[in-house]
């Protein structure tokens, strides 16, 4: 037996705002009533003693040290650039008035 009718998934397109075909009425209830079913199978299952978990990894917020390393000086990323104004790097202004 179908857990979910096509009337039903019309009356949620109807909820969310969706235009749905006939045919996509029958495909998605069809689809939905899969779901429903799996989820049925997934609550029967017995889980008695079994200690609920949120994340089987014991290991919490693996990081790397941080390690200082040599980087471009102002000067050296500035002369790549296509064009720095006042020890920065000029972009062409997309927003607003100029400032």
């Amino acid at each position: 037996m179908s857990q979910i009718s096509r009337d039903e998934v019309a009356h949620l397109a109807r909820l969310a705002r969706l235009a749905l075909t006939d045919i996509e009425l029958v495909s998605f209830a069809g689809q939905l009533d899969a779901i429903l079913t799996h989820v049925s199978q997934i609550q029967a299952v017995d889980c008695t003693g079994v200690e609920p978990t949120d994340n089987p990894l014991k290991q919490v917020n693996v990081t790397r040290p941080d390690e200082t390393t040599p980087c471009l000086t102002q000067q050296q990323a500035l002369a790549e650039a296509p064009e720095a104004v006042a020890g920065r790097f000029a972009v062409p202004q997309i927003l607003g008035e100029s400032q």
